[in-house]
């Protein structure tokens, strides 16, 4: 079955070697063989491909997207398979540790995809739980119709946010998916607007992450102000029920309660949670077992609505979920919204569009699925958007034009010439603000943090002098050449930190971020590690208790999710590794752009650029398939 120039245990430990696999999956395919007294040859090779699929994020390993000749990538030592993908999939259920779905064996081969049993039963758990949640309907009244449009008034073409609010409002599952500044937020709130106005409702707001809450609760905040100035001159509204809208934003862990020195949560399928609605912003980011816990955890009458962009980078764990439940629209419809009959007309009568010409009768999710198009943050041609919608449609051309166009909003910084000495001297330039306001007490901590969040260098990768590592140290340099900082210490004031890993005691997450700034609240001067909660509340800690962390001038395009700056500074490797280039997606380089919300400045070439932007990001999954029927 399996043709290699070694012996496959001996192949690994040079696929290990050359970086292709980790420790981590080699060992993982020699200990599955161990325990199940089998060391064939094909056993070994698959077991470390489905852990090497892990490692990757993807939860599965689909067979017939192997490229057999070389499974793992275009160097040497390598193997092939030579037989067909039916002969494969028997072989591999003759082997102990393999089954079927519903057998109880450690990896589980359903159709043409492997996996692990846990994160099959995930998928499968996660599928049955959306299916029934969009099962569930919920009819309108005059009083809801008469609300409705007096928050949307009617007009010619179709008004998507009130679409989407009137298909929240009718189902108790309801996704939301649009770009940055397509209203997702003022969409909800209008919603939840609806909803508190006919009851007394337990609402919850949450987010993967501690900035991404913090930044829900601002969004609520002001939509809530917007919609009090509005509701003052409209009929047919109860005020008051914007009072019952909940401003404070959690994260998922804190929703579902984190056991100290434990994986497990508080809140499950044993002991749901205590809400009726679940409002989820950045919904991109949430892994499959996440979503399966939380769903788990959702009781069977709360409604639970899901906001974020599909577009963006996926979870940094395995899954896409999100995704994987927009999938279906691009396989039938183009991306273009379809709706059952019954569910149209339910549509048209609630919003006053003629919804007829958007039915299909394979809708799959579509009756639970609403996509915001229209950017009021980029506006007509600004340049931000323009180059954010020709790299999310991996149009090279039109990302040609952009960058040819000279827009204000977007500069590029070319380091054939002159290396990484224009971005420090930007660097210099935007930190300046937030550092020369360091020690003046004039200057409150939201004041500087707020100053410090205007600009942010984004990087693709961590390692060498174009990632994080590389940048912070530059940066750091050119901020203390400048008489900026006084970095002689490992604590100094003005150091950015980003959080590193979980603290339950301290409340802090990977991926939060703080300041060292200096602090007199006990008496007498000394340093302390400043951090904005969710509900824009200050945490101060000592920084010899933070948990691991380290400068953040600079971050990962990851880490940076849930964010929005004034300025980004988007750096590229000028000649990616093969390692670098399967990272570079066009995923990534839409995040990073769509984080800028008045200039967005990049550092590298075109060639690279381009490169990444034809890049699209495909997670091995099963889960969309699971809920498209026609997938």
């Amino acid at each position: 079955m399996i043709e290699s120039c070694l012996p496959i245990s001996a192949l690994l430990k040079e696929w290990q070697r050359l970086r292709l696999l980790t420790a981590l999956d080699r060992h993982f395919a020699l200990q599955m063989a161990k325990i199940h007294h089998n060391h064939s040859d094909e056993l070994l090779l698959f077991c470390a491909l489905l852990s090497r699929q892990l490692s990757a994020q993807h939860p599965c390993l689909k067979l017939d997207e192997l490229d057999f000749t070389n499974p793992l990538a275009e160097r040497q030592p390598s193997c092939q398979i030579t037989v067909s993908i039916d002969e494969c999939q028997q072989r591999l259920l003759s082997f102990a540790p393999v089954g079927r779905p519903g057998d109880d064996k450690p990896l589980i081969l359903d159709g043409n995809k492997l996996y692990l049993k846990r994160y099959y039963d995930f998928e499968c758990q996660v599928a049955e739980k959306l299916l029934a949640l969009s099962s569930q309907h919920y009819p309108s009244n005059d009083a809801s119709i008469q609300a409705l449009n007096a928050l949307y008034p009617s007009g010619n073409e179709l008004d998507w946010q009130k679409i989407a609010t009137a298909t929240a409002f009718s189902q108790q599952l309801a996704i939301i998916t649009g770009g940055p500044g397509t209203g997702k937020t003022t969409t909800v709130t209008k919603l939840l607007l609806l909803l508190c106005a006919q009851d007394e409702l337990t609402i919850k707001l949450v987010a993967p992450t501690g900035k991404a809450a913090a930044r829900l609760t601002e969004s609520i905040k002001a939509s809530k102000r917007r919609l009090a100035t509005e509701l003052s001159t409209l009929d047919g509204i109860d005020i008051n029920a914007l009072e019952r809208i909940p401003e404070d934003a959690s994260t998922l862990h804190r929703l579902l309660g984190v056991l100290p020195n434990s994986h497990q949560f508080r809140h499950h399928q044993a002991n749901p949670l205590h809400l009726d609605v679940l409002v989820v912003d950045e919904a991109s980011m949430v892994d499959l077992p996440m979503m399966q816990r939380l769903l788990s955890a959702l009781p069977s009458h709360a409604r639970l609505i899901l906001l974020g962009d599909q577009d963006q980078l996926a979870s940094v764990e395995a899954g896409a979920v999100l995704a994987d439940i927009c999938a279906g629209l691009a396989v039938n419809h183009g991306w273009q919204m379809r709706y059952s009959p019954a569910f149209a007309a339910n549509l048209s009568a609630m919003t006053g569009h003629d919804m007829s010409g958007l039915v299909s009768h394979n809708s799959g999710l579509g009756d639970n699925l609403c996509m915001l198009r229209h950017s009021h943050r980029f506006v007509g041609d600004a340049g931000i958007g323009v180059l954010a919608k020709a790299v999310n449609e991996c149009d090279k051309q039109a990302i040609r034009r952009a960058w040819a166009h000279n827009y204000s909003e977007i500069t590029w910084l070319d380091d054939q010439q002159q290396g990484l000495e224009p971005l420090k001297e930007l660097a210099v330039e935007q930190y300046r603000d937030y550092l020369i306001v360091i020690n003046r007490a004039d200057v409150s901590p939201e004041d500087m943090i707020e100053r410090y969040n205007q600009f942010r260098i984004l990087c693709a990768t961590r390692a060498g002098d174009y990632g994080v590592e590389g940048i912070n140290l530059h940066v750091t340099q050119a901020l203390k050449q400048a008489g900026l900082i006084r970095p002689e210490n490992e604590f100094y004031a003005g150091r950015p930190v980003i959080i590193q890993s979980n603290d339950y005691n301290l409340g802090l997450f990977n991926g939060d971020i703080g300041l060292i700034l200096p602090d007199s609240s006990q008496g007498s001067m000394r340093l302390m590690a400043h951090f904005v909660q969710a509900d824009g509340s200050i945490l101060k800690v000592l920084p010899a208790r933070l948990p691991n962390h380290e400068t953040c001038f600079a971050m990962t395009v990851h880490k940076s999710q849930g964010s929005e700056f004034a300025h980004v500074a988007f750096v590229l490797p000028p000649n990616p590794s093969p390692a670098q280039k399967q990272l570079l997606t066009k995923e990534l380089i839409y995040t990073a752009i769509t984080r800028a919300k008045l200039a967005f400045t990049c550092l590298g070439t075109q060639r690279v650029f381009e490169m990444a932007s034809m890049q699209k990001t495909a997670r091995a999954s099963g889960l969309a398939a699971r809920l498209w029927p026609s997938f």
